[in-house]
């Protein structure tokens, strides 16, 4: 790990910086999503088609914790890598250990959430008194032990925002490689509680691995100490101000998963639908990687009024963005077929009638997604550039036209008004992908034209 600011090396050579940030970060999460398939095979096999249907109800809250945590974290990144490149080290520290404290009282809401609202919300869902029992020895376990996740997600945010994607590479690799390790032998001992012990000691592992390397190390850029966590509300606005329109488009995301399942009902659509988005995974996590390196290079040459850097950085990543996201779709094209049944098996007869309908749904949700790829990974770069210059407020309304105006709102029109097959939920998340992609590349280009008509003016 570098000990110097990176900026002048990101100046130098900005197309090389992108991957040299954006590949680790996609190779820890393209780990991560590996933990994800297999994770999701040990229950399969193990337990059968009711666990993934059961973790199918827990995600929805599980991604809020996430959303809302990533959100922050991505205003921390975002502030850090402006502070930075204005060469303000002090105030970039100052930004770090904030988002510590933050993280404390993010815990302590989770906590106090989970503990009054958890069951009867996960109960809203509609869902069955079988699956309701897996559902709720998964969900208390991962929804408690999710403070380790929250301080390890800022941490993550803080290393980005400096430039530092190789640490938090090999960090998220051993904990995911132990994760998959220690699956099989605790589900094996308590079921699908077993799954959630595993991720949570992994998570632990992980959060000692980033404070052994800050705290004993002394390894990263920033210097930030628990000893010396100083308040500051102008940092906590200034976060507010970035991560929470980012929170908050993630937290429409958890809730558009909760509406599906109270719009999909039947227990194997909803076990489809999770194991989609398990495997959709690589496609939208390596995008999450590209769009997350542009966000520090662009902070950094908006905070050093590198201004001429930044437009021809975002062509960039869009250009490679849709490059992978087509290369997924030819992938998930060839392959679905063989790889959907491996992780939806049964035990008994009446699961392999779900089983075989949750396999034919998984199929033909992705036969049609696989033509919106591309145009999430427009959506993605479009958001996060506009996040990195400061306008983040354009990311939640995508978020809002995307899952709730469009996906959630004609899928229930769809399902459960004219009683339509499945796949026109499908369709109907397919056409939403696509056609707020065009409303979030149209105000990028405004805000970027809008950047540098001002700049002219002056």
């Amino acid at each position: 790990m570098a000990k110097d600011s990176k900026l002048q090396s990101f100046i130098a050579n900005p197309n090389l910086s992108l991957w040299k940030l954006a590949i680790p970060m996609a190779v820890g999460l393209f780990i991560n999503s590996i933990y994800v398939l297999v994770d999701t095979y040990f229950l399969g096999s193990k337990i059968g088609t009711s666990a993934i249907s059961a973790l199918g109800y827990v995600m929805p809250f599980y991604f809020i914790i996430m959303g809302i945590t990533f959100g922050l974290a991505a205003g921390t990144t975002t502030m850090i890598a402006q502070y930075i490149g204005k060469e303000d080290k002090k105030r970039a520290e100052l930004v770090a250990e904030n988002s510590i404290l933050l993280s404390c009282f993010l815990s302590l809401l989770v906590f106090t959430f989970i503990f009054f609202f958890g069951d009867f919300l996960l109960k809203l869902q509609g869902i069955g008194s079988e699956i309701l029992i897996l559902a709720l020895d998964y969900f208390y376990i991962m929804a408690y032990g999710s403070v380790f996740l929250i301080f390890s997600i800022f941490i993550r945010g803080i290393l980005l925002g400096e430039g530092e994607s190789l640490l938090p590479m090999w960090v998220l690799g051993i904990g995911t490689i132990l994760n998959i390790l220690l699956d099989p032998l605790f589900i094996d001992l308590y079921g699908i509680q077993g799954a959630a012990y595993a991720t949570i000691i992994s998570q632990i592992i992980v959060l000692l691995i980033f404070l052994y390397f800050i705290y004993i190390r002394k390894s990263t850029y920033l210097k930030f100490y628990f000893n010396n966590l100083n308040f500051d509300i102008t940092i906590w606005k200034e976060i507010f101000h970035i991560g929470i329109p980012t929170s908050l488009s993630m937290l429409i995301m958890s809730l558009g998963l909760f509406i599906m399942n109270s719009i999909l009902t039947d227990d194997s659509h909803v076990a489809a639908y999770n194991l989609a988005n398990r495997i959709e995974n690589f496609v939208s996590l390596t995008l999450i990687a590209l769009s997350s390196a542009q966000v520090t290079i662009l902070g950094m040459f908006y905070g050093a009024k590198k201004y001429e850097l930044v437009k021809p950085m975002v062509k960039y990543t869009m250009m490679w963005s849709i490059f992978i996201a087509s290369f997924f779709s030819v992938i998930l094209f060839l392959f679905i077929e063989d790889i959907t049944p491996l992780f939806l098996t049964s035990s008994s007869l009446s699961e392999t009638v779900m089983s075989d309908q949750a396999i034919k749904s998984t199929i033909d949700y992705f036969s049609i997604m696989i033509f919106a790829y591309p145009f999430i990974g427009i959506t993605m770069v479009s958001t996060r550039a506009m996040q990195a210059i400061g306008k983040a407020w354009p990311m939640l309304v995508t978020a809002l036209l995307r899952v709730l105006v469009l996906q959630c709102s004609f899928s229930f029109y769809f399902i459960k008004v004219l009683n339509k097959d499945i796949s026109w939920a499908w369709y109907t998340i397919g056409m939403a992908c696509i056609l707020s992609s065009f409303f979030a590349y149209s105000m990028r280009v405004y805000f970027y034209n809008k950047l540098y008509k001002n700049l002219k003016g002056n």
